[in-house]
């Protein structure tokens, strides 16, 4: 696993231009400070963010996930010392066009950073160009901006925690491999390379357990949209209609909104029973809790959106004040099932 890791995390380095070759002792201990205060919650030392202004766009408003972030950017800005007046929110509504209008609406207030939270790889590499020729530095949050630092989920590592507790589940669900009829993973393309992963390290854990040509054979990859509810069903509406006898199923997608999309398509057909399906969610976020304590979920891997906030405002402060910042910075993932979720989110 850590091999895996290894190869995505230079992967990652890559596709956002930056190389963790070179790094020498000490370079990162301006971002380490305030990473440090940020997880305490502490004001930033010597509150950097004075007389500065800062802008987020959010990938969209709504999303108990992405809500979560806006506010963790929010309070983690104020901590910095910035003032609230001067916090620009803009909201990308999960739409490539908008998003590009944000960034240009962003660039007209010159702000002296940017946190940029939007879903389409192609419109971050237009954004990029702009915001490196006006000199602003930009965090990417989730989706690549090339040239700067990533903050987001370790796709691939994610994904290996989702695809090991599948198999767990489909051993104690099922009896094993032979009881799965499909395996769908709902994948994000539009996204670019580094969020594949996120359905595509699920493979190996289960190709570990049951086979390579065992999970292949059963195995379904399709295009499960940008992540809003309605596009997954629609998705989903398609395969249980391609797959009439297909009575058990494994399935994930990118977040906990596509999930409910997967679920009400099920339930659509008239053929959703939770002991017929294993469902593995990503994120683990408000939603994806509830799915969890509702028994319509099996699992989800923790990305801690409540917590984005405490190395994307870390990172750009840092990078605001031209200190380096690791080209990469995940949360520290788990999984999560109903036997652990009140150790990590107590009612």
């Amino acid at each position: 696993m850590r091999s895996n890791k290894l190869i995505q995390s230079i992967m990652v380095s890559a596709l956002i231009g930056f190389t963790s070759t070179s790094v020498t002792a000490g370079e990162y201990d301006v971002y380490e400070g305030f990473n440090t205060e940020a997880k305490a919650m502490q004001a930033y030392s010597g509150q950097p963010g004075k007389g500065k202004s800062i802008a987020f766009a959010n990938i969209v408003n709504g999303s108990p996930f992405c809500d979560l972030v806006e506010e963790s950017v929010i309070r983690q800005a104020k901590l910095a010392g910035f003032a609230e007046d001067d916090i620009i929110i803009l909201n990308n509504q999960y739409d490539a066009v908008i998003g590009l209008k944000n960034a240009d609406i962003i660039l007209a207030q010159q702000p002296d950073v940017f946190i940029e939270f939007q879903f389409d790889e192609r419109a971050n590499n237009v954004i990029s160009r702009k915001f490196t020729k006006a000199g602003i530095p930009i965090i990417a949050i989730d989706v690549p901006v090339p040239g700067s630092p990533f903050m987001g989920a370790d796709n691939f590592g994610a994904a290996w925690l989702g695809g090991e507790v599948m198999a767990e589940k489909i051993i104690s669900k099922f009896g094993g491999f032979d009881g799965v009829d499909k395996v769908a993973l709902l994948q994000f393309p539009t996204g670019g390379s580094a969020t594949m992963m996120r359905s595509e390290g699920f493979i190996p854990p289960l190709e570990e357990a049951f086979g390579v040509d065992a999970v292949a054979a059963k195995m379904i990859k399709t295009d499960g949209g940008s992540g809003a509810t309605e596009g997954a069903k629609l998705v989903m509406d398609d395969l249980l209609a391609a797959n009439p006898n297909a009575k058990r199923w494994a399935v994930t997608a990118i977040n906990h909104e596509s999930i409910q999309g997967i679920i009400s398509a099920f339930q659509s057909a008239g053929r959703w029973n939770p002991d017929d399906v294993v469902i593995i969610g990503m994120g683990a976020g408000p939603l994806g809790q509830e799915q969890l304590r509702d028994g319509q979920v099996d699992g989800s891997v923790a990305f801690y959106p409540e917590k984005y906030g405490q190395w994307a405002v870390a990172a750009a402060v840092a990078r605001m004040m031209g200190e380096a910042v690791p080209p990469y910075m995940y949360p520290d993932h788990v999984t999560i099932t109903m036997d652990n979720i009140d150790q990590y989110y107590p009612q």
